[in-house]
């Protein structure tokens, strides 16, 4: 939690993508130009030294570092609309201090909260710029060889920072409305009073599941270095777990809890059924049977068939990418070889 006298920002990330119908797919556009620019010079530069202009070795990095920058970017500010979008939705079952609150905790952040996220960017480029040199001496001088290798060390840098300030502020999200899901006025028999936040939860994880797939990009054209993926998968994998569950399980136990009263009730109903008359009971046995079945069928988590068919359109896209990645350096090799 940010202190009292901690001044508030909005999320930098969010600055980059400009107000309109297409911003998010203008600010999408120039991050992939000026990595087209940036990384075009440097493999101009490494291939007029070396007399061969049409060779670049590494474009398959500079491709992943260029589109997750561009991928993260947009995604983080449409996951951020989508959760204000929520919030309204749910205003008519909120305190509405709470409501407003969170709204502004989504969009805001404290200055020592932005230090935090950048010091963790740079702390982590830095342990996997050791790994890959094999030595502080060894990155050092990578990054003073050349222009090609200095934007290729220094690539990596822009998708950490990104990275780690979207995931950091998807996680507070998460948080802010699992304390929000405990002061909901939830009634099991009103989807619109939950549904949303499980919803909300599925778009979450945009950010991780396409981040995992974009890693295929770094795959073609070479044998994997796994030392350049590995840290991304370890990083993501649970943070995937943590932004679908945590803003839900406050709802799992509300909903799981009215669902088991309502039970007792229908059950109650039919017991009520039985010792009636006779000529009564055909109706009312009907009733009771009839209102059971529909108890039963009420949701213990807040996803309905649309939001888990999106998150399994969401998971299937990872694997396939990866499969495409595969496929395509096959086919490249068979064609040079």
């Amino acid at each position: 939690m940010a202190k009292a006298n901690d001044k508030t920002l909005k999320i930098w990330i969010l600055r980059l993508v400009p107000s309109g119908r297409f911003g998010r797919w203008i600010s999408a556009a120039v991050i992939l130009l000026l990595g087209l620019i940036i990384y075009g010079v440097a493999a101009y530069s490494w291939s007029r030294a070396r007399g061969d202009v049409f060779r670049f070795p590494s474009w398959p990095t500079a491709a992943f570092f260029t589109c997750a920058v561009a991928y993260i970017v947009p995604v983080f500010h449409y996951i951020t609309k989508r959760s204000l979008q929520t919030v309204e939705g749910l205003k008519r079952y909120l305190p509405e201090p709470v409501a407003v609150q969170t709204e502004k905790q989504i969009e805001y952040r404290s200055v020592s909260w932005l230090a935090r996220s950048t010091l963790a960017a740079v702390v982590l480029w830095l342990l996997q710029s050791r790994l890959l040199a094999g030595s502080w001496q060894n990155m050092w001088d990578i990054l003073s060889y050349s222009m090609l290798d200095l934007c290729l060390s220094i690539g990596p840098l822009p998708v950490w920072l990104t990275m780690c300030v979207a995931m950091s502020a998807l996680l507070r999200n998460a948080i802010y409305f699992r304390d929000l899901s405990k002061q909901l006025n939830v009634n099991i028999y009103e989807p619109d009073s939950f549904m949303p936040i499980g919803s909300m939860a599925v778009t979450s994880t945009l950010v991780v599941l396409g981040a995992l797939g974009l890693l295929s990009i770094m795959w073609v054209g070479g044998p994997v270095n796994w030392w350049t993926t590995l840290p991304a998968i370890a990083f993501f994998s649970p943070l995937l777990i943590l932004l679908l569950l945590v803003p839900v399980l406050p709802l799992r136990r509300q909903l799981v809890a009215q669902k088991e009263d309502a039970m007792i009730a229908a059950q109650a109903a039919v017991r009520e059924a039985q010792r009636l008359p006779s000529q009564e009971t055909v109706a009312a046995m009907t009733n009771a049977l009839a209102f059971r079945r529909e108890v039963a069928r009420l949701p213990s988590w807040p996803f309905d068939v649309p939001a888990i068919t999106r998150f399994v359109s969401y998971a299937i896209i990872v694997p396939l990418t990866w499969i495409g990645a595969a496929l395509i350096e096959m086919l490249v090799n068979a064609v040079v070889t």
